[in-house]
């Protein structure tokens, strides 16, 4: 009981965090409006791109390409956009600004984890990306796909699939969020975010799959399947779909959380190396 009370007391310290965060993502609709737009036109481009392609291939729409239909692909490069979303993170941006206007060194003497503040924060925002934006987006995407009978799945599997893709959906918001959170500190050193942040989003969006699937690169994707940024679109997409074998699903999440531990390991090394040669711009 002790350790249950001291357990609610530390959360209950890092609410006020969450729901900034879940406020911050409230207050700027305006945001999720465009990202709706932009994310439709992205899609439109998909189609027309791989509907050429199949045309172009034997048999037409009915081909299969590294594993995808013409509809499968549609349907995965459409849930790429809407799992990037959910797992957005704004922790870099955040750690950026406090250095650059001094304002981190209030943080730093507040009775708090600065991670455990960062991490709370992403959660409250990807809480309301994931449940209010995302998940409608997920539900009527594969409803309209099932129902017109482009994919094909059983109540059992599908359950199945939506559960573990849950869980990988979880995994995917603290690996991105503890990238994003190393990007961070790394700009104690660099002092400055705008190149660190392109490499970053550069690395993601080519090694996590949501380019291209990862089975379009042959053997370089079946590497980059074991890597961690697989976690962040590539693997619970196919989880999702349906295309990762049971035993296979087992491994996938034993891998993610060895890396969720080893980049938080990595951070804790680089914020306590960083403290040492912190140089606050403002303040």
């Amino acid at each position: 009981m002790p350790k249950m009370k001291k357990l609610r007391n530390s959360l209950n310290k890092y609410m006020p965090f969450f729901h900034a965060g879940l406020k911050s993502t409230l207050a700027y609709k305006a945001t999720i409006y465009g990202w709706l737009v932009i994310g439709l036109v992205e899609i439109l481009f998909i189609f027309f791109l791989y509907s050429a392609v199949y045309h172009n291939s034997p048999q037409g729409l009915n081909s299969i390409i590294n594993g995808f239909t013409f509809y499968e692909i549609i349907l995965y490069t459409s849930t790429s956009f809407v799992f990037g979303n959910a797992i957005n993170s704004d922790t870099t941006w955040n750690i950026f600004v406090e250095v650059r206007d001094g304002t981190i060194v209030n943080t730093l003497t507040k009775p708090v984890s600065y991670r455990l503040r960062h991490l709370f924060t992403c959660f409250g925002q990807s809480f309301f990306q994931t449940f209010f934006v995302s998940f409608p987006l997920l539900i009527i995407l594969y409803g309209l796909f099932i129902g017109l009978g482009y994919v094909n799945y059983t109540a059992l599997s599908l359950v199945i699939n939506v559960l573990f893709f849950l869980i990988f959906l979880i995994l995917a918001t603290l690996i991105k969020d503890s990238i994003a959170y190393l990007v961070g500190i790394l700009t104690f050193y660099t002092q400055h975010m705008f190149g660190l942040n392109v490499l970053m989003s550069s690395i993601i969006s080519f090694l996590s799959g949501s380019l291209v699937p990862l089975s379009y690169m042959g053997t370089f994707g079946v590497v980059f399947s074991y890597l961690p940024f697989s976690f962040l679109n590539s693997t619970p997409i196919l989880v999702l779909m349906g295309k990762v074998q049971f035993k296979n699903i087992l491994i996938f999440l034993a891998i993610a959380l060895v890396y969720e531990a080893a980049l938080e390991v990595l951070n804790h090394y680089f914020f306590s190396h960083c403290m040492k040669k912190l140089v606050v711009q403002g303040g």
